[in-house]
């Protein structure tokens, strides 16, 4: 593995027979000012048509957001140079020529500019990730068009540059000539995309989001705001997607049973998500790579998730590092941590460790990734693509596609020992996420889990397998005593209420006793309506996660795309519990719900 330190690196895709580039990472601020916001998408829209790099570096560096936009040129057509290493102890950084950077075009050494300041990564190309051809084609170029969209912010900070890379200094254009032969040239084809891109975007900017009325409305405009590099992996799933589709349609197979003439003027749809208040029964699943629809990528979440006050889910494989979310959330905002765990310990060890120091609130281990799903939409446009390392993630060798890439580096020898060596590292709550069978489920109690997520990871893991809700359905059949005790009860009629129909819902057993400790479940995948929730909660769910439908918010309409989000499934949560006669989460039972098939 390279000797990195907190550096996430960079790659490259071939699509359709042209190779698309990337590099290593640089400085911007992320701000929710509409100005600051257009600029930021003029500048970074456009690179997701030229490559998909956006890293998983995510955990070993650090997050400064206190520059601003304004005085960082993208490309080379900006004349005012980056101050990211500004003055060292009262003297200013040496100056290098365009002239001297076009001159080593031709020499043994390889310089390229980004973001106004010129460095030399001769020693850098043969670590590179993505091969020696990337930056082979590029040398001697201002790169910071392919190097802006998809890379944290800070990885061109003095502390998180490789050791293999040298910063020489700030650049300074000499002529109009050198300026246009510094220039990284773009094909029709991604020009015409960015075009497209950024027309759509402005025409949300001018009309709002007044149009978008449920979560479908996210998905089909998002498809219209992501390059097609984008779409496929935000769209794909295993094999024949059978599972992604049946995620959902397994919610139609769900009848509720309306009890009707009850006082439901005023509804509570709040509750509590490991003791952290939230203001419906639905958090942020991590869902990875939120650059590829949005300049400003999870960022969107954390702060939308803040304003609306419900949880987000830090995914491992996120777009902006972790310091950067974490230095984005409000004071006392809970944020909670998708961890895969990495073949080599110590490099799993340092993630956990970082995850304690930030503060986060509850750990998600993930189980259901021990290698990737075969995503064909992803693996035909993406053609070849390896994902930035960082020192939590060493060097992988050649892969397909997006999905084959990031699991390269997770253990697939987890096994259920490791739980005891995971507490043994955080005090943290530890949820399985990923379970899709009863028996799973009751392993996890036994071992000391906090709870679990019934997940098959969006339907892009093993095509055909069980949904989220059937496996609630399953636990619910064959091992009740995981669930609260007034939810172990059957669906459907109860005599109990039939014989006293003015009680909304039946009493709880005397022979139902509490499990010894508390322990969660959620439910994930193909959450779109708030009846989906409501069901997953009246048959015993504590809280559900939606994953793609924020990818899909915060891609058309960042910060206030997943506030406008929030806001539909708070809607559509507290009118269908009106309309099933519950004013508050606890009224919700299985008494309320009927399995049709």
């Amino acid at each position: 593995m390279p000797s990195f330190s907190s550096f996430s690196g960079a790659t490259f895709l071939r699509a359709g027979g042209r190779s698309s580039r990337s590099f290593f990472i640089p400085k911007r601020t992320l701000s929710t000012h509409a100005s600051s916001s257009n600029q930021v998408n003029q500048r970074l829209v456009i690179g997701a048509s030229v490559a998909l790099a956006v890293p998983t570096y995510l955990y070993l560096t650090r997050a400064r957001l206190d520059y601003q936009p304004d005085t960082v040129p993208d490309k080379v057509e900006s004349d005012v140079p980056d101050r990211v290493h500004g003055a060292k102890n009262g003297r200013e950084v040496d100056k290098i020529s365009s002239r001297e950077v076009l001159e080593k075009k031709d020499s043994d050494e390889f310089w390229v500019v980004i973001n106004g300041e010129v460095y030399n990564v001769t020693e850098f190309v043969d670590e590179h990730p993505g091969g020696r051809e990337i930056i082979e084609n590029n040398r001697s170029k201002d790169v910071s068009y392919i190097f802006n969209p998809r890379h944290p912010s800070d990885q061109l900070e003095p502390d998180n540059l490789p050791p293999s890379v040298k910063h020489l200094g700030q650049l300074e254009i000499e002529s109009a000539y050198e300026k246009e032969q510094l220039q990284v040239k773009i094909t029709k084809s991604e020009e015409d995309e960015k075009i497209r891109i950024q027309n759509k975007r402005d025409e949300y900017e001018e009309k709002g989001l007044s149009n978008i009325i449920n979560m479908r409305d996210f998905q089909s405009a998002a498809e219209e705001l992501c390059t097609k590099v984008g779409w496929a992996y935000y769209a794909s799933a295993a094999d024949d997607e059978i599972t992604k589709e049946e995620n959902n349609t397994d919610y139609k197979k769900i009848r509720f049973r309306p009890r009707v003439l009850r006082s439901v003027k005023e509804v509570d749809a709040s509750t509590k998500i490991l003791g952290y208040d939230s203001t419906i029964p639905l958090w942020i699943s991590p869902a990875a790579m939120a650059k590829l629809g949005h300049p400003d990528g999870e960022i969107n979440m954390t702060k939308g998730a803040a304003s609306t006050g419900i949880i987000q889910c830090i995914s491992s494989f996120a777009s902006c590092s972790i310091e950067e979310i974490t230095s984005a959330r409000t004071a006392n905002q809970p944020l909670f941590f998708q961890l895969y765990v990495n073949s080599k310990r110590n490099l799993a060890k340092d993630v956990i460790s970082k995850i304690n120091r930030l503060g986060l609130n509850a750990i998600l281990l993930t189980v259901d990734a021990p290698v990737g799903g075969k995503r064909e939409r992803d693996i035909r446009v993406k053609g070849e693509f390896e994902a930035p390392k960082t020192k939590a993630f060493d060097k992988q060798g050649d892969t397909k596609g997006v999905s084959e890439t990031l699991f390269s580096a997770v253990d697939p020898d987890l096994n259920w020992n490791d739980l005891k060596w995971l507490k043994e590292q955080t005090d943290l709550p530890i949820i399985i996420k990923g379970v899709q069978t009863v028996e799973d489920a009751v392993q996890a109690y036994k071992l000391g889990a906090d709870g679990v997520i019934l997940s098959n990871h969006g339907g892009r893991q093993l095509d055909t397998t069980s949904t989220g809700i059937s496996t609630l359905i399953e636990i619910r059949k064959h091992a009740p005593f995981l669930l609260r005790p007034a939810h172990r009860i059957p669906t459907g009629p109860s005599k109990e209420l039939i014989e006293n129909p003015d009680k909304l819902v039946p009493s709880i057993p005397t022979t139902e006793k509490p499990l010894e400790r508390k322990f969660s479940i959620f439910v994930d995948g193909g959450i779109w309506r708030g009846t989906d929730v409501v069901k997953a909660l009246c048959l015993g769910a504590d809280a559900v996660g939606v994953g793609r439908g924020f990818l899909f918010a915060q891609t058309v309409g960042g910060v206030q795309g997943v506030e406008h989000a929030v806001k539909i499934f708070q809607s559509e949560i507290e009118s269908t519990m009106r309309l099933l006669g519950a004013t508050k989460l606890d009224d919700l039972r299985p008494s309320m719900v009927d399995i049709v098939n």
